[in-house]
């Protein structure tokens, strides 16, 4: 896998970093949130989570954030806009 960054163009990446969330509650993974999460809901109970990761430039710090699972948020997203036009 030849990564380039897209600020500098230096080969110079670190591939497929964790990206921690520190926060207070936290698990310590920074997760991408689609769709609803409301138990209550007849439709659309469940958001769809997905961790984050990242490239990241050795020479100038670009860093890129990449989901796992996009196939599933992205059918979470289609799912949330329709309900919202109902």
């Amino acid at each position: 896998m030849n990564l380039k960054c897209k600020n500098c163009g230096s080969e110079k990446i670190i591939p497929s970093v964790n990206v921690m969330d520190q926060g207070q509650h936290s698990d310590g993974t920074l997760k991408a949130h689609v769709g609803y999460n409301d138990p209550a809901a007849i439709l659309l109970r469940e958001a769809v989570f997905a961790r984050l990761k990242a490239n990241i430039c050795g020479a100038c710090g670009y860093t890129e954030l990449f989901a796992s699972k996009p196939e599933e948020l992205y059918s979470a997203y289609l799912k949330a806009k329709e309900y919202c036009r109902m």
